[in-house]
């Protein structure tokens, strides 16, 4: 498998350099994840498979007031045979824990699916950041793109996803236990 070079420059430029936040709370942060579009038996008969690849998805987030977050994603399914890009729009809810180590959260939100045809669905979820650092963080999330029956080109599935999340400017983290 070759890989495109301007794309490891991103990925080596996006999580090497230190930058300086773009505003007093550190309001952005962005994330290169893997994920996938997985589809019953029989909605995978209806679209060509039951597992999309969805490699790399990439997303950027802005922390809005109260523990809410607006979240921006793409994807495209690169090497495989199913076509799949979703342009994805989630509102996350984080219950207020956005200066712990690990936040949870909950989403809703709406994708633009491209397969046969462009497709809107409603989504809904769940996830979890775990922050390893201020700057560095892996995010685990799963929605459930839900697709009404009226549109033949795409059913609803589950789309898991995880990978690495960098905030711009450091993060300030609530102590470990084994700090205090």
């Amino acid at each position: 498998m070759r890989i495109n070079f301007n794309f490891v420059l991103l990925f080596f430029l996006t999580f090497s350099i230190g930058t300086i936040a773009q505003n007093k709370q550190n309001k952005w942060t962005a994330g290169v994840s893997i994920a996938g579009a997985k589809y019953s038996l029989d909605a995978g008969r209806v679209v060509g498979g039951q597992l999309a690849n969805q490699s790399p998805r990439l997303n950027i987030s802005r922390y809005i007031f109260k523990g809410l977050v607006l979240d921006a994603g793409f994807a495209t399914a690169v090497g495989d045979k199913q076509k799949y890009t979703t342009f994805d729009g989630t509102l996350r809810y984080d219950f207020g824990t956005s200066i712990d180590n690990v936040v949870p959260y909950v989403l809703l939100g709406g994708s633009f699916i491209s397969a046969t045809k462009l497709t809107p669905t409603l989504n809904f979820g769940g996830g979890a950041t775990f922050w390893f650092t201020q700057q560095y963080g892996m995010n685990l999330q799963v929605m459930y793109k839900f697709s009404e029956s009226k549109f033949e080109s795409q059913k609803s599935h589950v789309y898991p996803s995880i990978g690495f999340v960098y905030s711009f400017g450091f993060r300030s983290l609530n102590p470990r236990l084994w700090e205090l």
